[in-house]
Parts: structure tokens; C-alpha cells; sequence
């Protein structure tokens, strides 16, 4: 009886001190996916979104008052709640702020997130404070080029069309309501593939479509077009290069979609 006695004293021993231990406060962000996040209560008042590139996330967070700090950091998915990455986590004294930055896994750039700091407030209450992290710009583009005009050969040079029909879908979803997107490249061709605009934002997602004829006047050899996303977490680029040369068609020189 006395070792049973023991036992339900041990099992009641630790939970106590077990409920003590996880007895932590969630400090939740409610400014959605945005770069810049304030909070009402807890030991931080602000989070920074500081990176530029998805392959390195940066963040700053402001301590509220003296006594406050933040011990340590992990990122999860905000689709299902897994582990991605922990972070290191440094704090400057007489900044009052916490700094902290991580490399991303290529397969989770353009994941959504949450960052959860470990974090006490001057009478060394625990929190949890969560800040939510967008993906990288995530672009899908399906355009289609096809002759609409003559084959010029042109002696010593290449041949081009004067003319082609483009049939354009672009399906955007940024993530984040500050984001942005252009063309940065187009050899002085511009399509107006933001609704007439070589460029569109702020904004957080939409569709553009493109149904045209282009007069290649200038004898371009190549149809050539770099568009940009770029939000508070880093830029997804999408590149498409058509070759004008063949007289029987017009084809995919370059696709790329890059993460950056």
C-alpha cells in the first residue's frame, strides 16, 4: 500500500509541475499575412517580416519594455501544422528587439507559415507569440503563341513573323495584400498582360487574361517577357522566350519559373 500510496503521489507530483511547464499563453496574430504585425498584450508589441528572398527568412521583433525576451523560434506549416525549420534567435539589448533568420527548404517557399517564439514578459510569464508568414508569390502562366502573318526570309539574317496571335492565362495569388507584380523585361515589346498595364499593385490575387495580335514591326527574331511577384517574404519570376525563326511554327524557347 505505501508503494501505491507513493505512486499516486509521484503521478500527482508530476503533473503538477507538468501543467506548470506547458502552461503557456498564445498571442495570436490577427493582421493576417502582412509583413508588419502589432500586438495588444504580451511581451512583444511588433513583428517584422525583414527578408527579401524566400530562401532566407528574416524577422525583427520589438520587445514590450525592459525584462521582456525571447529564447527560441520554430517555423510549421499553416497547411497541416508540421515541423519545417527551427531558428537562432538573438536579441540586442539596447535595440529592445529580437532578431532571427533561418534558411528555407526549396520545397516550402511558397508554403504558407507560422512563426512561433518562445518568448517571457518582465515577471517571467511564458508566451507563444505566433506570426503569420506568407509563401513566396506563387504565378501560373499558360500563354500560346501562333502565326498570324507572313514568313519574311531575310538574306544573312534570320527570318521572323510578321505577325503573331497570343492566347494568355496568368493566375496570380501573392499571399499577402502588399504584394506587387511587373514586367522587368521585354525588349521592348509590352503586351499590357495586367489587365492593359505592364505592372499591378498592391493587390492579393487575380487572373489576367490576354487574346491579341502582336505586329512584329520591329523583326523581332524572339518574343521575350521576365514578369516579377514580389511580396513581404521574397519574389517568384516567371521567364518565357518563343523563337520567331521557324517558317513552319512558333515554339518555347525558354520556360522558367524561378523562386527567389
Amino acid at each position: 500500500m505505501k508503494t501505491l500510496t507513493l505512486s499516486f503521489a509521484a503521478v500527482a507530483l508530476f503533473s503538477a509541475f507538468g501543467s506548470q511547464a506547458t502552461a503557456y499563453q498564445n498571442v495570436f496574430d490577427t493582421d493576417g499575412y502582412e509583413r508588419l504585425t502589432n500586438y495588444t498584450s504580451g511581451p512583444v508589441s511588433s513583428a517584422l517580416l525583414t527578408g527579401e528572398f524566400a530562401h532566407n527568412f528574416e524577422a525583427q521583433l520589438v520587445l514590450r519594455g525592459e525584462g521582456a525576451y525571447c529564447e527560441s523560434a520554430n517555423l510549421y506549416s499553416a497547411n497541416d501544422g508540421r515541423h519545417i525549420v527551427n531558428l537562432g534567435v538573438k536579441t540586442i539589448a539596447d535595440r529592445n528587439t529580437v532578431e532571427m533568420g533561418v534558411a528555407i527548404p526549396e520545397a516550402t517557399l511558397t508554403e504558407k507559415k507560422v512563426l512561433h517564439v518562445s518568448c517571457y514578459d518582465a515577471a517571467g510569464d511564458w508566451y507563444k507569440v505566433l506570426v503569420n508568414v506568407p509563401g513566396a508569390p506563387v504565378v501560373d502562366w499558360q500563354i500560346e503563341l501562333t502565326p498570324a502573318g507572313d514568313f519574311v526570309n531575310q538574306p544573312y539574317s534570320y527570318g521572323y513573323h510578321t505577325a503573331y496571335h497570343i492566347s494568355s492565362r496568368l493566375v496570380i495569388d501573392n499571399q499577402n495584400n502588399d504584394a506587387r507584380c511587373s514586367i522587368v523585361a521585354d525588349r521592348g515589346v509590352s503586351l499590357g498582360l495586367f489587365h492593359g498595364e505592364d505592372r499591378k499593385g498592391p493587390f492579393h490575387s487575380d487572373v489576367f487574361t490576354l487574346d491579341t495580335v502582336v505586329d512584329n514591326k520591329a523583326k523581332n527574331p524572339v518574343l521575350y517577357q521576365i514578369l516579377e511577384c514580389e511580396n513581404a517574404v521574397g519574389k517568384t519570376m516567371a521567364v518565357k522566350v518563343f523563337n520567331l525563326t521557324d517558317p513552319n511554327g512558333i515554339y518555347t524557347y525558354e520556360d522558367q519559373l524561378i523562386v527567389k
